[in-house]
């Protein structure tokens, strides 16, 4: 669970959250020590050692299909610090992963994934009109081999899209042209 102080924080960083839904967004980076040992003791020791020390926070009232492929050579994290409960779904790995107040998720910033009400398989906008946001904090652990070899990473070629930041991916479903 996040400390107290952070949870303390988070109350005023979720009252910027804008009121537009259906994007997640960024309310600044910031470096914490204490929020900084809490994660890194709840990941693999070898991928501790390579998370990095910036974080950033992020909200969304609801987050439409997406990728995150802007953060290269990297997992990317986003740790639940507050809102409802919400899942992070991944359409082509036909996953869905809890994002609640103390869930982690790590994952591959090129995969498409939204923010979505628990269930819910689509992105749908007047669902999401003054919906209570989630408040997430991103962080970074390094890609290397430790990392790839702790997380049981497959780097054998893929026989899909060739996924990046310039791929449209439909902001309903997830799937990619």
């Amino acid at each position: 669970m996040p400390s107290r102080a952070l949870l303390e924080v988070s109350q005023s960083i979720t009252n910027r959250c804008p009121a537009m839904p259906g994007r997640v967004h960024s309310l600044g980076e910031f470096a914490d020590g204490a929020s900084h040992r809490l994660l890194a003791a709840r990941l693999p020791a070898d991928c501790a050692l390579r998370l990095r020390e910036r974080f950033e926070w992020y909200t969304c009232r609801g987050a439409g299909f997406h990728n995150d492929a802007h953060y290269a050579d990297v997992l990317f994290g986003a740790w639940c610090i507050a809102g409802p409960p919400r899942e992070i779904v991944f359409p082509r790995a036909m996953r869905r992963v809890p994002a609640e107040i103390g869930d982690v998720v790590i994952f591959d910033p090129f995969e498409p994934h939204a923010v979505l009400d628990p269930g819910q398989d689509r992105y749908a906008r007047e669902r999401y009109e003054g919906a209570t946001p989630s408040l997430f904090i991103g962080f970074e652990i390094e890609l290397d081999a430790a990392a790839i070899q702790a997380f049981g990473i497959d780097q054998a070629p893929s026989t899909g899209a060739n996924l990046s930041s310039s791929v449209p991916i439909n902001a309903e479903t997830g799937a990619l042209p």
